[in-house]
């Protein structure tokens, strides 16, 4: 995978459309189980920047989560630098409410964004969802990343947790993430 291949993962939790309310969806909580203690490179390159990625896991239940937003991009290259595919973004409760109110108050710890990237295809004019492309996910650690605004970045190649791709979040993630400061480098909002 080419750095600026993955280096546009991060910007995958940009999203424009639709929101559910989870007044009226009943919908479990994703949990935290995306973070582990364990610090460790996915690869030389990460060592040798001295920006290592602590180990992520994808949360096993984080469709489960509230889908905050949604994105359907067709071409590569675009405005937004993203990759093509169905992007869902799902928030986690811990996290929820800071996205619906907005501002610049931080997440809370334990926040975790997940952006389900799909592949796509069109039949007579509908667009239909596919397989995993990608899954991105940040988890907020104010102290454990704290290099990285709060937030600890992760992605796998076709949802597969054997396949993670960022090892080096300030480069491939992070950067991205800075022009979104003053929503504490979370691309998405809430829209009612």
């Amino acid at each position: 995978m080419k750095i600026d291949e993955t280096a546009l993962v991060g910007l995958a939790l940009l999203a424009l459309a639709a929101c559910d309310d989870p007044a009226k969806d009943k919908a479990k909580a994703v949990t935290t189980e995306a973070t582990t203690s364990t610090a460790q490179p996915a690869s030389a390159a990460g060592k040798a920047a001295g920006t290592t990625v602590p180990e992520l896991k994808i949360p096993a239940d984080f469709h489960s989560g509230y889908l905050a937003n949604s994105m359907l991009v067709t071409k590569e290259p675009n405005k937004t630098g993203l990759k093509t595919g169905v992007h869902l973004i799902y928030v986690n409760p811990i996290g929820f409410d800071r996205l619906k109110s907005g501002g610049s108050t931080p997440y809370p710890d334990g926040t975790v964004l997940v952006d389900d990237v799909r592949q796509f295809s069109v039949d007579d004019g509908a667009y239909q969802q596919g397989a995993h492309k990608f899954i991105t996910v940040m988890v907020k650690d104010s102290k454990k990343y704290a290099s990285t605004g709060g937030w600890g970045f992760q992605a796998w190649l076709g949802g597969d947790p054997t396949k993670p791709i960022v090892d080096d979040s300030v480069t491939q993630c992070f950067t991205c993430h800075v022009p979104n400061k003053a929503n504490d480098y979370v691309f998405s909002t809430y829209l009612d």
